[in-house]
């Protein structure tokens, strides 16, 4: 059963296996969740709520990531014209002298 204490997926993870390890995460949360709500063995005798539950969890989680990720990407469009607009010296009070690595002086 997930307990949230899991340690992440092997590095050497397949998208496929990563897919399907959150997948059984997901389902033991549920399963958790409904029995917690409606009582023991509930999510098994109602494979139908059980199903519903977990489509309702995977929008809304589909829901968040894409407005994350569309928040990120509008993020680095902001930074990146801020850099655009910046001259010379601005950019280098801000991140050192231009044209050269760490180190060299």
């Amino acid at each position: 059963m997930w307990t949230g204490d899991e340690p992440p997926l092997a590095e050497s993870a397949t998208a496929g296996d990563t897919a399907i390890g959150y997948t059984d995460d997901f389902v033991d949360a549920a399963v958790a969740k409904l029995d917690a709500t409606f009582g023991k063995g509930y999510a098994k005798g109602n494979p139908a709520a059980l199903a519903g539950y977990l489509a309702a969890c995977a929008s809304n989680l589909n829901a968040f990531m894409t407005a994350a990720a569309a928040m990120e990407e509008s993020m680095m469009a902001d930074a990146m014209d801020a850099l655009e607009n910046m001259d010379e010296d601005e950019l280098e009070a801000q991140f050192g002298p231009l044209g050269k690595k760490k180190g060299d002086h």
